[in-house]
């Protein structure tokens, strides 16, 4: 039992687990994000978890599910966030503040050692939470620089923001729309809904993994794993009509390909991709346009480009959302020491291991 009569439960099976998913998107709130549902954290366990690792904390309100926290069993003294590279963002589940914090507290008198939650927004309320919580409990705790996703904001009128992003793309995107009409037997689906499930998704990782994604092995072909995640996340979220996929076809073959998730009247792209077979036309950059323009005319809030900076993400974004990792460490001196490393010497380490591997490429 938890202050403010909170009864805190753990979920350690995924039977128990599915159980809660009538209640779980209704404790989520109007602002949660796609990864905060049900039906992302089921499909993440099947395809990432391991037998026996479910370690799912809820907080109850007498017969109300009012937050949660999702981590599994990293190690025998470490709980980690179920989430991993495939994940934009993690934290607890809830809007109510308080239920938040049972769970937050729960979790750290529990985990004998580390608690490591990833991809954690640095601008949620809630993150202070972690730190004051872990500070009760008397842990060490750091947050770790994460990644940084870049957002392009589609309220307002679409012309003023074609005016102010036009002179970063770098290329006649639009010359190169027209001239995919002329010049080739051209089709766009542009942010829909898949009328062909399985069809849309073989066709569009085929795409995906043709490149330097499936070259590198972190397309979502290169592993069965992922591909089964995928899988599973596309058909649960077409079942809430929230899936829409986007493509271009350039004489029966699709150039290019994104995945996103509807979700708050925002557009979150989990993965895209482009046959370099055509890369004089820019189908990747022709496509990113073409959905933002979408955007816009839905009167969506905005495009959510996720992931990590990179250059083409530039080229459209007017926002970003910073991201850290979050580290609770056991007491005492073992604790101490993994947050010194966490601190100081690992930084030092990356910071090193990066100039290294910049004067190589040079």
């Amino acid at each position: 039992m938890t202050p403010v009569s909170y009864r805190i439960e753990w979920l350690e099976e995924p039977a128990a687990f599915a159980e809660l998913e009538p209640g779980w998107d209704e404790m989520a709130g109007p602002g949660s994000r796609p990864f905060d549902l049900h039906c992302w954290f089921s499909a993440w366990f099947e395809a990432f978890g391991e037998p026996g690792t479910m370690r799912v904390c809820v907080a109850w309100d007498g017969e109300r599910l009012a937050a949660a926290l999702p981590l599994f069993q990293r190690t025998r003294r470490a709980l980690m966030g179920m989430a991993n590279v495939h994940s934009p963002a993690f934290g607890p589940v809830g809007h109510d503040p308080e239920a938040v914090r049972a769970v937050v507290a729960a979790a750290l008198a529990r985990c004998p050692g580390r608690l490591e939650l990833p991809g954690v927004p640095v601008a949620e309320p809630w993150v202070a939470t972690l730190a004051e919580e872990a500070g009760r409990a008397g842990r060490g705790h750091v947050a770790a620089p994460g990644h940084v996703s870049p957002i392009v904001i589609t309220e307002g009128a679409y012309e003023d923001w074609r005016a102010s992003s036009k002179p970063r793309w770098g290329a006649p995107l639009e010359r190169f729309r027209r001239k995919m009409a002329r010049d080739h037997e051209a089709e766009l689906s542009i942010v829909a809904p898949p009328a062909d499930l399985e069809g849309e998704l073989a066709r569009g990782f085929a795409v995906e993994a043709s490149g330097w994604k499936g070259q590198s092995g972190t397309a979502i072909l290169s592993d069965e794993r992922t591909t089964a995640f995928y899988r599973r996340l596309a058909a649960g979220f077409a079942a809430r009509d929230g899936l829409r996929l986007s493509w271009i076809g350039l004489d029966g073959d699709w150039a290019a390909f994104d995945l996103c998730l509807l979700h708050g009247g925002r557009l979150y792209l989990l993965k895209t991709g482009y046959d370099e077979r055509f890369r004089r036309l820019a189908p990747g950059l022709v496509m990113r346009l073409s959905v933002v323009e979408r955007c816009f005319e839905l009167g969506l809030r905005a495009h959510e480009l996720l992931g990590d900076e990179s250059e083409w993400k530039r080229k459209f974004a007017t926002g970003e959302r910073v991201h850290s990792t979050f580290h609770a460490f056991e007491t005492g001196v073992r604790g101490r020491a993994s947050r010194a490393y966490r601190l100081r010497a690992r930084p030092q380490l990356k910071r090193a291991y990066e100039r290294a591997l910049d004067r190589s490429r040079r």
